[in-house]
């Protein structure tokens, strides 16, 4: 895949013309996938564990203009608090066949995205939400950990593996990897920003090529293209001890073997053609962005325990969801509800945040549709959003039906569908071909980045004032394009929908932290 137009073919087999070239997507949730299995170089038995109290500092801090304090107890590692709030599990719902959850939304609970440390000397680190630690990476093939950061700094290399998510999804786990790793990206400098700390980003470049290589050398699969995250003025790690031991049985031993089978399937070696560009390319700007919209008031307000006006961070992490369905039933539902002006613009706030500046010329690219319903007094209809503002181009009180309709998975007696519901639906749409022409091969997949990024932010936003966000690739593009009155060369690449759930039942906390 060497050209734009290779590039530009390989991204409308994923959207455009998906439902054209290829098959329904079904997925046997009873076949096994490769979801939360650490690399086989990430199970020894040394690292450090992370720190307890990391949900108190959170519950402390209230939301939205709220930061974390030091904490008077012992000193905690300010890296390791950030990874254990930005990626630790959060809770189990019992009647969900999509378990554990995190912060991160994730495609069907997969998780694909994993998360490596590389300190300024000594073995590099693999994040085991499970374990709770970070675990001492065995030495590779490869040699010794890349890239390393100035001292006092952390290195955070992100990565999705894609045989984490079902063969049936093909060449389109490409694309939903590198929506998960914006995802991810956003959720670890959300929590930077609230513990304190300062981040730089590389998202193509020599950095990101020696930390391919360094994932690469933890055992077979297939990777992503990696974001490298250098958290600043860390202060160093605590020693590494004795871990708990992980695997070794049958299960890890099949997994394995699908490790090994699928790194040769042939949408996958597609997908390695299509991440070179990313590899091979220039080193892009490193500012990380602002992963918290701007603090919109002098001084924090006193938190207000149990409060949904005023929730506090912690609160807001759990609130996190992309809506519910009982068993036996699959997708999503919703009800009816009214939001005020507040939840607008903590919607429109996080949506504006800037992203890394190596997205900048991407996010220009992208069109923001929005249709609000019974939100802070709006007409219902397509509006779009110009300035951080939203402008409305048409009224039209059936537009969110309309969408349920093209949505991937309508409402059936199998499938509940929230669609025509929802407070707010954001649909991204760009002109792919120009993208591609004139940004390089590169910019399809820093284009899925930058839409994990603005979504993980919409879902933040939303937790906030007791809604969930879904991120969706799942509808007929061809339709939404029309109904929503696109320039005839764009193209819908995404969507987050915005509601309150209609079904709820008590949760079980898995926090560790």
């Amino acid at each position: 895949m060497t050209g734009p137009a290779d590039v530009l073919r390989f991204a409308l087999r994923q959207g455009p013309l998906r439902g054209l070239l290829h098959d329904p997507i079904v997925v046997d949730e009873r076949v096994a996938t490769t979801a939360c299995l650490p690399p086989r170089s990430a199970r020894a038995d040394r690292g450090r564990p992370l720190p307890p109290g990391v949900h108190d500092l959170l519950a402390a801090a209230p939301y939205p203009d709220g930061r974390v304090a030091a904490p008077v107890s012992a000193p905690l590692s300010a890296a390791l608090s950030v990874l254990a709030a930005a990626f630790g599990p959060l809770r189990r719902e019992p009647s969900n066949p999509a378990n554990d959850h995190r912060v991160t939304a994730s495609v069907r609970s997969k998780f694909p995205v994993h998360v490596f440390t590389v300190p300024p000397e000594g073995p590099a680190g693999y994040l085991d939400p499970y374990r709770h630690a970070v675990v001492d990476l065995e030495p590779g093939p490869a040699g010794g950990p890349a890239p390393r950061p100035a001292p006092g700094d952390l290195n955070v290399v992100l990565a999705g593996r894609h045989t984490d998510l079902p063969t049936p999804y093909g060449v389109l786990r490409c694309a939903l990897a590198d929506l998960e790793v914006g995802i991810n990206l956003r959720s670890l400098l959300a929590a930077a920003e609230l513990f304190g700390l300062r981040a730089s980003v590389r998202l193509s470049g020599p950095d990101v090529a020696e930390a391919a290589r360094l994932v690469a050398a933890t055992g077979p699969g297939s990777w992503s293209a990696p974001v490298v995250v250098t958290l600043h003025g860390v202060g160093g790690l605590p020693p590494a001890g004795p871990l708990e031991p992980v695997g070794g049985g049958t299960l890890d031993d099949e997994l394995d073997a699908l490790l090994d089978a699928e790194t040769g399937h042939p949408s996958l070696l597609e997908t390695a053609a299509a991440l070179a560009p990313r590899l091979t390319g220039p080193a892009g700007p490193s500012d990380a962005g602002r992963a918290l919209p701007e603090p919109s008031l002098p001084e924090p307000p006193p938190p207000t325990a149990g409060s949904d006006s005023a929730p506090d961070w912690a609160r807001v992490w759990w609130n996190r969801s992309a809506g519910r369905v009982p068993r036996p039933l699959s997708g999503f539902s919703a009800r009816p509800v009214t939001r005020g002006e507040e939840c607008l613009r903590d919607l429109l706030a996080w949506a504006a945040a800037p992203a890394p500046a190596a997205l900048d010329e991407v996010a220009a690219r992208v069109r923001i549709t929005a249709v609000p319903q019974r939100l802070a007094g709006l007409p219902t209809g397509r509006y779009e959003l110009v300035g951080g503002a939203l402008e409305l181009r048409e009224a039209d009180p059936e537009l969110p039906r309309r969408m349920e309709s093209l949505f991937g998975y309508p409402l059936t007696p199998a499938n509940d569908c929230g669609v025509r519901h929802a407070t707010a639906l954001w649909v991204f749409s760009a002109d792919l071909r120009s993208l591609v022409e004139d940004l390089g091969p590169a910019a399809w997949g820093l284009l899925q980045v930058w839409c994990g990024w603005v979504s993980h932010g919409l879902t933040l936003g939303a937790a906030a004032h007791g809604l969930f966000a879904r991120p969706a690739r799942s509808f007929d593009e061809h339709r939404v394009a029309d109904l929503l009155h696109l320039p005839e060369a764009e193209s819908p690449v995404f969507l987050t929908a915005c509601g309150a759930t209609r079904y709820a039942e008590p949760m079980l906390d898995l926090r560790p932290y």
